[in-house]
C-alpha cells in the first residue's frame, strides 16, 4: 500500500471556503509527474484520493500510466475524523493500492498505526512524499518513507 501527500499546490489562503478546489502549481505538477515517471510497482490494483483537486492531479499521472482511474474518497479528504481515515487505511489490507491524502491526515494515520506496533522506517510528510506501507498479512506490518521527488526516478517505490 502507498500513502501518497499530495503534491505543492500554491498558498493556502485560510478565508476561501474553496480551498478544496487549489490545483497543483508547477512544482506540484512537476512533482506528480515524477512520482509517475519513477514508479517500479505495476502491481497497484487501485487508486484512491481525497476528494480535493490537488489530491487528485497528484495521482492522475500515476492513474494513466497504469491505466487506472482515480477513485474519490471522502475518508482521506483534509480535516477527515481520525478514526474514519485509520479504519479506512486499514480495510486495504492484503491489497495493492495507492491513497492520496493530506498533510492532517496522513500523520494521525502513521501514529495510530505505531501505537498499534507498525514499525515505520523514517520521519515525514512532506508534499509529494509516500510511505510504503506493508500490508501483506492481515495488519499493517511496518512502512518506510520516501521524501518528495526532486525530479524522475527518485521517488520511486519498488514492488515487494
Amino acid at each position: 500500500m502507498f500513502l501518497i501527500r499530495h503534491a505543492v499546490a500554491g498558498v493556502r489562503n485560510n478565508l476561501d471556503p474553496s480551498d478544496d478546489r487549489r490545483p497543483l502549481d508547477h512544482i506540484g505538477m512537476d512533482q506528480a509527474l515524477a512520482i509517475a515517471a519513477g514508479w517500479t510497482c505495476d502491481d497497484v490494483e487501485a487508486i484512491y484520493s481525497s476528494p480535493s483537486l490537488r489530491c487528485v492531479q497528484t495521482v492522475e499521472p500515476l492513474a494513466e500510466r497504469l491505466g487506472l482511474t482515480v477513485e474519490l474518497a471522502p475518508e482521506l479528504f483534509e480535516g477527515a475524523a481520525t478514526s474514519r481515515s485509520i479504519e479506512y487505511v486499514r480495510s486495504f489490507t492484503g491489497r495493492s493500492v495507492v491513497l492520496c491524502s493530506h498533510g492532517d491526515v496522513i500523520p494521525d494515520v502513521l501514529r495510530n498505526l505505531q501505537v498499534g506496533g507498525s514499525r515505520l522506517d523514517g520521519r515525514g510528510c512532506a508534499k509529494g512524499s509516500i510511505w510504503q506501507l506493508d500490508n501483506s498479512t492481515d495488519r499493517i506490518e511496518s512502512g518506510v518513507y520516501t521524501p518528495e521527488p526532486a525530479g524522475a526516478g527518485t521517488n520511486a517505490p519498488h514492488s515487494a
